[in-house]
């Protein structure tokens, strides 16, 4: 019953944020949490605390990303819940990915994001079409 519970809960804030509520999604962090994003594109990196975070998210959903949760698997306890999900993203005509994110929870706040997707696909998609990638 939590796994279904948090999954649901999971999308409903993944609509929120990709509708534009960025914060909502972000109260869900931990102060110190972090997101680390693969590869040698721009939107590349390791962002610790809410302000890093932040800022990474609102570019992402400026793009007006077409985000599709596919499957969720949520496993642990509240103190130590893990969340992974599996996602196909589209940004406008030229880009397209398949991805995973692996999330970790303390009581029910995010202290880990880890993005798993084709990294050259976002970087050529960069190369080709940068009027695109700029929120």
């Amino acid at each position: 019953m939590f796994s279904l519970l948090v999954a649901t809960y999971l999308r409903a804030q993944v609509r929120r944020m990709l509708a534009g509520d960025v914060d909502v999604l972000l109260r869900q962090f931990s102060d110190d949490a972090e997101l680390v994003f693969p590869g040698s594109s721009s939107f590349a990196g390791r962002f610790v605390g809410r302000q890093q975070i932040g800022d990474w998210l609102r570019r992402f959903v400026a793009l007006h990303p077409e985000y599709l949760i596919r499957d969720v698997v949520v496993s642990g306890p509240p103190w130590n819940t893990r969340i992974a999900y599996r996602l196909s993203d589209s940004i406008g005509a030229h880009y397209r990915n398949e991805a995973m994110v692996y999330l970790r929870f303390r009581w029910m706040r995010a202290v880990s994001m880890r993005v798993f997707l084709d990294t050259e696909a976002v970087s050529e998609w960069e190369r080709r079409y940068p009027e695109e990638t700029v929120a």
